[in-house]
């Protein structure tokens, strides 16, 4: 059903609207409270809603078999020092790593081979109000930015601060050929975000979790385009076996703006585990797998969307819709990017 809906959706689009669709990104209820708008309308695109798969844990991003990193409060490391994969203390020990698994109710990970789940196991000396933070690796065990889950969020109205030698020219990627903001003509701050970028206006966040009746309660943390943070409740832990959990997002949460592009992704930046005092001080064992988003990917199509002012705006466009090509669990039903290459240089005389 899904291919068949995918392939409606690719063959209703005019072929001249191929590189708006790199900003594409909607799925779901109409777009309506956005006040971009064209002289044909919408036509029913704007009203479908996609699951997207964000994280499943099948890649090792860590590149040591531990998948994301684990944190205590108790964790007493230096801020900016090297995060250690193990860490043990008299007050808490932790520990993170990938196995193989997943979820029999996901039916189509069964007989995938290369499924895995991330386990984590953790423990305290003393009761209280304990908490551990689970989230995204920013480096590798080699101490390499992990691309991956890295994130840039220019901010432009501050760009006088950006004159100053941290920020100028500044990427955040290892690999810096992946940073959009250096191509900008004059000094931009530049946030550095770890976690995953989410495609399009998301309307639930859900988790698989394997618990084994431990009494913690599980929260996910989420940044908006503007930097702020937006705490969700998923709920109790407190039960054996597999279980769903499910956040809904705040119609508050602002996620898109009045002008095109309009979507502005939000970043899930970590969950979060709390205990209360009462709380026994067993070594606790969960595991996650199966990280979704029900989002609406849709983006206003117009005549002229293709357009491109220069390579900057044409890599701006391809950046949102690379989101869902790798995310899409069939990317291949996706148009290919737009090759920003040919995109318009600096004003020239034109060949007539």
């Amino acid at each position: 059903m899904k291919e068949v809906i995918l392939e409606k959706w690719k063959n209703h689009l005019p072929l001249a609207l191929g590189v708006a669709l790199a900003a594409t990104l909607g799925y779901g209820s109409t777009i309506g409270h956005a006040k971009v708008e064209t002289a044909i309308g919408s036509d029913v695109t704007a009203n479908e809603l996609r699951a997207l798969t964000i994280e499943s844990w099948d890649t090792d991003y860590s590149r040591g078999g531990y998948g994301w990193e684990v944190i205590t409060n108790e964790d007493n490391t230096p801020r900016g020092a090297k995060y250690e994969f193990l860490a043990a203390s008299q007050k808490a020990e932790r520990e993170v790593k990938l196995i193989k698994g997943t979820p029999r109710d996901i039916k189509e990970n069964q007989n995938y081979d290369k499924a895995k789940i991330l386990a984590v196991r953790f423990s305290f000396s003393f009761p209280g109000y304990n908490v551990v933070s689970i989230r995204p690796p920013t480096k590798d065990v080699n101490d390499q930015i992990v691309d991956h889950y890295t994130i840039e969020r220019p901010r432009p109205y501050l760009n006088e601060i950006a004159f100053s030698g941290e920020y100028r020219a500044r990427s955040c990627f290892q690999n810096p050929e992946n940073s959009f903001s250096r191509l900008s003509n004059r000094p931009v701050v530049v946030d550095c975000v770890t976690g995953i970028e989410i495609p399009g206006v998301v309307k639930q966040v859900s988790v698989w979790v394997m618990g084994r009746g431990n009494e913690y309660t599980l929260e996910g943390w989420f940044e908006d385009w503007k930097g702020d943070s937006h705490i969700l409740q998923f709920g109790s832990v407190d039960f054996v076996g597999w279980r769903p959990l499910t956040a809904k997002i705040p119609t508050t949460v602002p996620q898109d703006v009045d002008s095109y592009p309009q979507i502005k992704t939000v970043v899930f930046k970590q969950f979060k585990l709390r205990a209360k005092p009462e709380t026994s001080l067993e070594p606790v064992y969960i595991f996650f797998d199966e990280l979704r988003v029900l989002t609406d990917i849709f983006e206003v199509h117009f005549d002229g969307a293709a357009i491109d002012f220069d390579k900057p705006d044409c890599n701006r466009k391809n950046r949102l819709f690379d989101i869902i090509r790798k995310n899409a669990r069939f990317p291949d039903h996706w148009p290919v990017l737009a090759d920003c290459s040919v995109a318009p240089g600096p004003a020239a005389p034109l060949n007539e």
